[in-house]
């Protein structure tokens, strides 16, 4: 067992947990991916935690750009 990267994997769920909480959405949409997506890169590749960074990285440009383009026309009141 990896431990960097299942340390790597409770780091970001963690990481993406304060996120929901700052922007006042559902902790379970920004959690669940993080740990979807860390749990294909660690258990179902058996890739290690760099590879688990760099999932997390992807998922962070993917939101972003989510957030930056469909929450534009939004009001944030």
């Amino acid at each position: 067992m990896d431990y960097v990267a299942l340390a790597v994997a409770i780091a970001s769920a963690v990481f993406w947990y304060r996120g929901a909480e700052t922007e006042k959405l559902s902790p379970l949409l920004w959690v669940g991916p993080s740990v979807g997506i860390s749990a294909v890169i660690i258990i179902g590749f058996g890739w290690g935690w760099i590879a688990a960074l760099m999932g997390q990285a992807v998922l962070f440009v993917a939101i972003t750009a989510y957030r930056a383009f469909v929450d534009k026309g939004k009001d944030d009141t």
